[in-house]
Order: structure tokens, then C-alpha cells, then sequence
């Protein structure tokens, strides 16, 4: 009975929308441990890894984003975001503090299909500035590369 019920997980698995998530043991990298594993994996020096995250714009496509930047953001989200956001944009109730915006609503998602390129650079700016509210600034953490990340992984919850 428990290969069948194997099976079963299997082919349920297989159906639904691929999601990027890292392994629970892997910590996303943040701050100088970002772009020193980054300049690695681009072949260039810290500071050339800098460079070329100041110069990214607030949106990239999915396509332009290495699997293990992904992953990363992916970390992240569980991590971080999570905690109010919920893992998969459910957000969670916590007494006391405001709820956090739902995504994967109907409107987040008629804004990411309808609003495209400004929608998704209006929830970078979220994410670096804040909200003024109980969501906090992740700018001065996290490197663009990474916000831009996140935001190809809240367009796919």
C-alpha cells in the first residue's frame, strides 16, 4: 500500500506549478557573503560584483536569473517574508501587528500580468523601502540582484 500512496504523492507533485526552494539547512547569503559568493560565481572581484548590482534595474526577467539566485530568494522568502507573509502568501495573523498584504490574490496577480514591469518595480520598492507600516526596508540588506530575485518569487506563488 505505501508504494501506491508513494505514487500517488509522486504524480500530485509533478502536476502542480514548480516552486524554487532551498534546501532548510542553506541560509541565504546577505550582505559582503552575497557578493563575495556572487563575484565567484560570476568570475569577478567583490567590487565588480558591487558595480554590477548597483546597475541592475528594479526588474529582471525570470529567464535572467540563475537558478541559484533563485534559490537564494527562494531561502529567503521562507526565512524572512514568510513570517508574515505566510510560505505560500497566505498571510499569517499575528496578534497585535497588522496583516500583511496577501499575495497571489486576484489583484496582486492581475497586477503582475496587467501592470507587468511597473507593478513588479512598485513591489522591488516595497520590499527596498518598506511600507512605512510594520513591513520593514530590506535595501540596506539585501543586494538588487536579490530583491529583483524575490520578486520573480512572489509573481510565482
Amino acid at each position: 500500500m505505501r508504494p501506491l500512496l508513494l505514487l500517488v504523492v509522486l504524480l500530485l507533485s509533478a502536476c502542480s506549478k514548480p516552486a524554487l526552494v532551498a534546501p532548510a539547512a542553506t541560509a541565504p547569503r546577505l550582505g559582503a557573503d552575497w557578493f563575495a559568493w556572487r563575484a565567484e560565481t560570476l568570475g569577478v572581484s567583490a567590487d565588480e560584483a558591487r558595480a554590477r548590482d548597483a546597475a541592475l534595474p528594479a526588474v529582471i526577467e525570470p529567464a535572467e536569473l540563475p537558478p541559484a539566485v533563485r534559490a537564494e530568494a527562494a531561502a529567503i522568502w521562507a526565512g524572512q517574508c514568510a513570517l508574515c507573509h505566510g510560505v505560500d502568501g497566505t498571510p499569517v495573523e499575528r496578534p497585535g501587528l497588522p496583516t500583511a498584504r496577501a499575495w497571489g490574490t486576484t489583484g496582486a496577480r492581475m497586477g503582475f500580468t496587467f501592470g507587468g514591469d511597473k507593478m513588479r518595480a512598485g513591489v522591488f520598492r516595497s520590499i527596498a523601502e518598506g511600507k512605512g507600516t510594520a513591513m520593514p526596508a530590506w535595501g540596506s540588506t539585501l543586494a538588487r540582484e536579490q530583491i529583483a530575485a524575490l520578486v520573480v518569487h512572489i509573481e510565482s506563488l
